[in-house]
């Protein structure tokens, strides 16, 4: 099992508490090539973590679902787990780019994930929020050293 596995099935058993979710920080603008290669970084490593995820989940519950969404000028997927939900949103305009975190309670600041090490962390309070019937997600910004509800 890999790494990301266990932390599955430590949270499905109840032995780790949920993490404090992924870690944000404000949406920023860059180039759209800097934009799209981060987008297929985290979209190809969503894949294997649901991957991994569900194998663990057989059987237990809601599984994590990954659906890719088209739209003119954007990439997109989505990640759920139940009820509870996250988009993550890289967006093309005037040759630049910017990431969204979007998530049921999203409003007001635009937040992105800080990268893709905060990918485990999404998928990981997904699936504690999802197997809870809850939709909210918490969020992290360690760059402004606030816990936010998104």
């Amino acid at each position: 099992m890999t790494v990301f596995m266990h932390q599955v099935d430590a949270l499905l058993h109840g032995s780790v508490p949920a993490g404090p979710g992924p870690a944000v920080r404000p949406s920023r603008r860059r180039s759209v090539g800097h934009g799209a290669h981060e987008m297929v970084e985290v979209r190809s490593l969503a894949e294997q973590l649901v991957s991994e995820a569900n194998a663990v989940l057989a059987g237990t519950g809601p599984k994590v679902t990954l659906d890719d969404e088209a739209g003119q000028h954007r990439l997109a997927f989505r990640l759920g787990c139940g009820p509870a939900w996250a988009r993550v949103v890289t967006s093309f305009a005037q040759r630049r780019s910017w990431g969204q975190l979007v998530t049921p309670d999203s409003s007001g600041t635009a937040y992105e994930l800080a990268g893709s090490d905060a990918l485990p962390d999404l998928i990981a309070a997904l699936i504690s929020a999802g197997r809870h019937d809850a939709t909210s997600v918490r969020l992290r910004c360690p760059a402004e050293g606030f816990s936010s509800r998104s």
